[in-house]
C-alpha cells in the first residue's frame, strides 16, 4: 500500500496548469506549492500552537487539475489528500543526487476552517400582494 498523505495548508502561488504528453496522449496537470502547518498541543495552556511548517510540491492530474487551476488562488487554504512520492534531483556543486518529495494528489479541496459563530436571521414576512 502506498504512503498516504493528508494535510491542510496555504498555497504559495496560484496553481500552474500544464499539458504533458504521456505515451503519445496529452494530459493536463496542475502544479502548486503548499505550506503545510505543524501544530503541537501545549499541556500548560491546553491549546494547539503552531510550531513551524514545511513546503511541499503538489500535483493533480486530469479534469480535477482544470477545476483546481480555475478555482484556487494564492494564499487559499486547502486540504490535500494523496500519495507521497520521493524523487532524486541534481544540485549544482553536489556529487550525489539529493532526495526530494512531492504529493501526487487524489483530492484538493478548499479548507474553510471551523465556523465560530452562526447568525440566526428570521425569515422576512412577505408583503401582501396589492389587489
Amino acid at each position: 500500500m502506498p504512503n498516504t498523505f493528508q494535510g491542510k495548508g496555504n498555497l504559495a502561488d496560484a496553481p500552474t496548469l500544464k499539458t504533458v504528453s504521456v505515451k503519445g496522449e496529452n494530459r493536463v496537470v496542475a502544479e502548486m506549492r503548499v505550506m503545510f502547518d505543524n501544530y503541537s498541543f501545549d499541556q500548560e495552556s491546553q491549546q494547539y500552537e503552531q510550531s513551524g511548517g514545511f513546503w511541499m510540491g503538489v500535483s493533480i492530474w486530469g479534469e480535477r487539475a482544470q477545476d483546481v487551476a480555475r478555482v484556487l488562488r494564492k494564499g487559499a487554504r486547502v486540504s490535500v489528500t494523496g500519495t507521497l512520492r520521493q524523487f532524486l534531483f541534481s544540485v549544482e556543486g553536489a556529487a550525489e543526487k539529493v532526495p526530494g518529495y512531492q504529493i501526487l494528489a487524489d483530492d484538493i479541496t478548499l479548507a474553510l476552517g471551523r465556523v465560530d459563530a452562526v447568525t440566526y436571521r428570521p425569515k422576512r414576512e412577505e408583503a401582501p400582494v396589492p389587489a
